[in-house]
């Protein structure tokens, strides 16, 4: 009976390991509004860099020349073939496009499920509501077109032209 109480009250030895895993762990998992923003402004900025290097100029500068004459041999490595450069400036742009792709997928989500809900208009009411408004709209620029119309001689006679 003794030795059911001892098991009772041990704790586990690695309860510490644990806790400090699920502490890094959580940190970890935590998101930072601030990390987003700057992957929102440095990823067109990579896809940017990218194109550049995929069309080998910045502008006047002719990239080609210039990229892969470092003396860098790891910087070289990646532009002292024009293979080598597409490659390179390919998967920039790809990057890029990934981690814009991943800002936008939790505003996309609720989107989608929204659109769902929405009752489509058939194809006969979308119809006869296009036509409405485009009728308005040239009615709208016969209006002003009238306007024009008379007020253009009247102000050629005040202004003098």
């Amino acid at each position: 009976m003794a030795k059911d109480t001892n098991d009772k009250n041990q704790k586990p030895t690695n309860s510490k390991a644990v806790k400090s895993e699920s502490k890094v762990m959580e940190i970890l998992k935590k998101e930072y509004k601030f990390e987003n923003w700057l992957l929102a402004i440095l990823s067109p900025i990579l896809i940017l860099y990218g194109v550049y290097i995929l069309l080998g100029r910045f502008g006047i500068i002719d990239l080609t020349a210039v990229l892969g004459k470092s003396g860098i041999g790891v910087i070289d490595f990646f532009f002292n073939t024009t293979l080598k450069r597409v490659l390179t400036g390919s998967f920039l742009v790809l990057i890029g496009t990934l981690v814009l792709v991943y800002l936008l997928i939790p505003y996309i989500k609720p989107s989608v499920s929204e659109m769902k809900k929405v009752s489509w208009p058939s194809g006969k009411a979308l119809a006869t509501n296009s036509s409405r408004v485009f009728t308005f709209l040239v009615f709208l620029m016969l209006v002003f077109y009238l306007y024009s119309a008379v007020l253009n001689p009247l102000f050629r006679l005040i202004y003098g032209n």
